[in-house]
């Protein structure tokens, strides 16, 4: 409903909220353990890391750590990805069907007010899981019907920039995906 002190947002704007979506410039996994980028010598191939997991710093060849390293998502660029709130977040997680975000404490606890990182791994695991929860009431026939602003793996991929998507406008007002690049 729309009035004059807030407007409801249209598909276009929230499409245009979803392209807004980027991942840590600093902070990444590497092995499961998340660590900051401190420092890095391209000429001498060397960087410097903080890893949370551990609490420790660590040194390692900076063409390594470019090949192994995966994105890093905050809790809020998460729930912009898959269009669901905070509380429903923490119930899948109290309920096991998710796992925890890492956190930047000593150890990788997660503690009020400190940021919390998922992988770029996690994203994909979310995202299958959210596909086997049935929306509304059970069926007769017990088939799932996930909500229909999930995500596809392909549409996922182009969210946090692993391929290009293109949309195009229907006269209802609907964006529809169209063509798709692989990158490699």
């Amino acid at each position: 409903m729309d009035n004059e002190f807030r407007k409801d947002k249209s598909e276009e704007t929230r499409q245009h909220d979803l392209k807004k979506i980027k991942p840590s410039k600093a902070i990444f996994f590497l092995d499961k353990n998340l660590v900051r980028l401190l420092h890095y010598n391209r000429a001498n191939d060397i960087c410097e890391l903080y890893n949370f997991n551990l609490d420790k710093e660590q040194t390692m060849l900076y063409s390594d750590f470019k090949k192994h390293r995966r994105r890093a998502y905050n809790v809020g660029s998460t729930l912009k990805i898959f269009r669901r709130s905070r509380m429903q977040m923490e119930r899948w997680i109290d309920l096991g069907l998710i796992s925890p975000p890492v956190g930047t404490t000593p150890g990788g606890e997660r503690k009020f007010q400190q940021m919390s990182y998922f992988s770029e791994d996690d994203l994909f695991t979310i995202r299958s899981v959210l596909a086997t929860i049935h929306k509304g009431r059970p069926r007769k026939d017990g088939r799932i019907t996930p909500r229909r602003d999930l995500p596809t793996e392909k549409e996922l991929r182009s969210l946090i920039g692993d391929s290009i998507m293109l949309y195009t406008k229907t006269e209802d007002g609907r964006f529809i995906p169209v063509w798709q690049e692989e990158t490699w």
